[in-house]
């Protein structure tokens, strides 16, 4: 690629980032080889990391994720329909959903998401965007007018992909895992990212038996105790230095197309992305389309690919993570979205200054009126002083001790502060739903790093643990003067203020080994 248009693809990045008004932005770079790259932009403002897409009927439909970074469980999931180059709205996904594997894809001209492991699928209705739960559907990758194409993931133990004759029912099945299928005449080619299969007559392929059929597979589990023939096939590119065990980067093929009956493959290397062809075994570039951007497809969805005979939506990543991307192709057509996230995606590091800043206010927030303060006065002020968000998708529960009165707890809200590369601290409200107010609040100063620290670093994070505990309990006591009582054990320190209107602020320091917690709680005692 020619330096003009490296520069052009920096630019329309530029351009996205600095255009919060303009929401998309058009630009066509010509190729040598007769492929035109068609470039666009969409901003969006979505709590999430992209994990799913498709497009379906000129709109692109794109899953989000919510980012955990505490509490564990699964981030609750959006989805983004994009519709001429705008966010036309946004849908929350069923909490059934909120997995890891999860495939997302049509069929028959209905959008399904379905969770891998589990036999609900659900189907959106594209006219008022809910999400109905339909029965369970099946592998089907690929049909024609001849064959029904199936494939399953087994994991570490691979997979499988059988052909049924749509004429006769037989099957024919060949060692292959979940791969993306075009055809060419009567020939069919199977790519996955390191291997792509030729195969001109499927019934060549080994024939299945009635215990190994498709059907009898999927239904009885036994997914890794047998073995077809290597027969029927012919391997016409492999990366043989692939290790199944090396988790490491290694370039590979991103997805095939056909384009003037040539099999064509978008190739990725560490680097750039390359419109290429396969000769000799090798995987030779012949335009590069794009730099420095990683493909990738989400734990267990390869129903997407090409069920409808027609190219899959690839998505990537870029080195900046609030700018995502989504490509197809269409003839001599090579499209680009990039998806600008306005959103921050990622708590920054404060300082401990700009912490107690936050940390003074939250303490007059709070304590002006304990009995009466409410989740939605109380979520404001966050927003006004920019913590970040990670309230957890399940409910958190409560000490006994932080809830004497027995109210009852069904909310919970939660906030992040980095103050620097050792200490962040989170907030917990703990809520009643019916009246909106705060029953019991916790801090809690952890660790930033969570990688195991040498002997030199756990003692330079036991010593600012113990001197930033110190910070917070002369705040504590400049505003409330010296407290009703102090605690002290060998891992553990503790002061207490019990506040004229029976308001307990409890502050305690714990260190054992290279753990350090700081933890703070109100609370109206009984």
């Amino acid at each position: 690629m020619t330096k003009t248009i490296q520069i052009l693809l920096f630019s329309i990045l530029i351009l996205t980032c600095n255009s919060a008004n303009s929401q998309k932005n058009k630009n066509e770079i010509i190729l040598k080889n007769g492929f035109t790259i068609v470039q666009d932009t969409i901003s969006i403002d979505i709590n999430g990391e992209m994990t799913n897409a498709l497009k379906f009927k000129e709109k692109y439909y794109v899953l989000y994720k919510q980012p955990i970074l505490k509490y564990g469980g699964y981030g609750k999931r959006y989805l983004c329909v994009l519709n001429n180059g705008k966010v036309e709205r946004v849908v929350d996904c069923p909490m059934e959903l909120q997995t890891v594997y999860l495939d997302f894809y049509v069929k028959n001209d209905s959008i399904i998401l379905k969770p891998y492991m589990d036999e609900q699928s659900y189907n959106l209705n594209i006219e008022n965007y809910n999400w109905n739960k339909i029965s369970k559907t099946d592998d089907l990758i690929y049909e024609d007018k001849d064959y029904y194409i199936y494939s399953l993931n087994f994991g570490e133990w691979g997979g499988k992909t059988w052909f049924k004759d749509k004429k006769n029912g037989n099957q024919y099945v060949l060692e292959c895992t979940t791969p993306l299928i075009n055809k060419i005449n009567k020939t069919y080619y199977l790519t996955n990212s390191f291997k792509v299969i030729k195969i001109n007559n499927p019934e060549e392929l080994t024939k299945c038996d009635s215990e190994i059929t498709y059907e009898n597979i999927e239904k009885s589990g036994k997914n890794y105790s047998w073995y077809s023939q290597s027969k029927g096939f012919e391997v016409i590119y492999e990366d043989k230095d692939i290790d199944d065990f090396d988790f490491s980067y290694h370039p590979n093929i991103v997805s095939s197309f056909v384009f003037k009956n040539e099999l064509l493959h978008i190739y990725e290397t560490d680097t750039a992305t390359y419109l290429s062809r396969i000769e000799n075994n090798k995987v030779q570039p012949i335009e590069k389309i794009l730099d420095n951007s990683i493909f990738f497809d989400w734990y267990y969805s390869y129903r997407c690919k090409n069920l409808n005979e027609t190219n899959e939506l690839l998505k990537f990543k870029t080195k900046n993570d609030q700018i995502n991307g989504l490509t197809t192709i269409d003839g001599n057509k090579i499209h680009v979205t990039y998806i600008f996230n306005k959103a921050e995606l990622k708590p920054e590091i404060i300082g401990i200054e700009k912490s107690n800043e936050i940390f003074k206010n939250r303490l007059k927030s709070i304590l002006s009126n304990f009995k009466k303060l409410t989740l939605t006065e109380i979520q404001i002020k966050e927003k006004e002083w920019k913590t970040f968000d990670i309230t957890p998708n399940h409910k958190i529960g409560i000490d006994d001790s932080w809830n004497p009165h027995n109210y009852e707890i069904d909310i919970n809200k939660s906030y992040l502060v980095i103050e620097d590369a050792i200490i962040s601290n989170s907030i917990m409200y703990y809520v009643t739903k019916k009246n909106d107010l705060v029953r019991a609040i916790t801090i809690n100063w952890e660790s930033t790093q969570t990688t195991s620290l040498d002997f030199e670093n756990e003692k330079a994070e036991n010593k600012a643990f113990l001197e930033r505990f110190n910070d917070l309990v002369l705040i504590l006591t400049n505003e409330f003067g010296k407290p009703n009582a102090i605690n002290r054990k060998k891992k553990k320190t503790s002061h207490t203020w019990t506040l004229q209107n029976n308001i307990v602020i409890e502050i305690e320091l714990f260190q054992q080994g290279n753990y350090n917690n700081i933890r703070m709680e109100f609370f109206e005692r009984k």
